[in-house]
């Protein structure tokens, strides 16, 4: 009965102590899930307040030369004519006719031979009076996040104008500071009926949530980057050199004996000059001279 009665103990003992353990555990992790709730919470402001970065008048965005068109498709699931898009190409179309981009960047998903955002967006914007030549396709804007840091990395460019929905440009605004993408947003039209799109908006909250992932925590990258490419006067990156940008040691100056030996070098490689007729006579003259000298010198002695 003793040895039951200290073996109860133990047991009690142990689930006691197992018990506070596990409250412990509980403890940390619902703290530490709070602090990660509070940090997204913040996060999700931080985006929003992007939209202090956005314009919605044409008249008073300023001017870059390079906007930023980012990509979704032409029609819903339904087969109707998607508004996001139709209303994106109408916001990029209305800021090269009003002299406020000279060049846009039509990024979308390709990533099926069905599906090609960028090809649709060219096309629309073509129809809609955008020169050719002025549209540049970036066929690897899978995401937004694909998009933004690829036109600061591939494309070089350092101000632009990111053209979407309000609630899209707020997000890649967010990127595009992170990445230091100097950048501003130019507010298409939502839909007129919101309701109708609600998923859209629905949708946009796991958005920044997977955004803020990406870019505190994931560090996510595109899905392909590529070699640089230049658009208008923004500048290719300066090829890698293996010389110094400053002086590593001060300039050596050269010695006397250095300068003797280098300037006798040079005077024993001249040719000999030819001696010329009256040179010739006054050396013959000078021999004479000095022959005669020794003759009577041997005579006196």
């Amino acid at each position: 009965m003793a040895r039951r009665r200290k073996h109860l103990e133990r047991m009690t003992l142990f689930e006691r102590e197992f018990g506070s353990f596990v409250r412990i555990i509980c403890y940390i992790f619902s703290l530490c899930f709070l602090c990660f709730m509070v940090f997204m919470v913040l996060a999700y402001f931080r985006i929003a307040s992007y939209a202090f970065d956005t314009y919605t008048n044409v008249e008073d965005i300023p001017h870059n030369e390079v906007g930023l068109l980012l990509g979704t498709s032409s029609l819903t699931a339904d087969g109707s004519s998607n508004p996001f898009f139709v209303n994106r190409i109408r916001a990029a179309a209305l800021l090269y006719k009003k002299g406020k981009i000279d060049y846009i960047i039509v990024s979308g998903d390709n990533r099926h031979v069905s599906y090609n955002e960028p090809r649709q967006m060219m096309n629309a914007l073509i129809r809609s009076g955008v020169p050719k030549d002025r549209l540049i396709a970036d066929f690897a804007g899978f995401s937004t996040i694909d998009s933004v840091v690829r036109a600061y990395k591939v494309f070089m460019l350092k101000n632009v104008t990111i053209i979407s929905q309000e609630f899209h440009n707020e997000r890649a605004l967010f990127i595009a500071d992170h990445e230091g993408l100097e950048a501003i947003g130019f507010n298409a039209h939502d839909p007129s009926s919101r309701f109708s799109h609600a998923i859209v908006y629905f949708r946009e909250i796991f958005a920044r949530i997977k955004c803020v992932l990406d870019v505190y925590f994931l560090h996510t990258q595109p899905t392909f980057l590529g070699d640089p490419i230049q658009i208008g006067s923004n500048p290719l990156p300066k090829e890698p050199s293996n010389y110094p940008k400053h002086a590593t040691s001060r300039p050596k100056v050269v010695s006397d004996a250095a300068f003797i030996l280098k300037n006798g070098i040079e005077i024993a490689q001249r040719p000999a000059k030819e001696q010329t007729d009256a040179a010739i006579i006054l050396k013959q003259k000078e021999f004479a001279r000095q022959h005669l000298e020794q003759l009577v010198t041997r005579e006196q002695s």
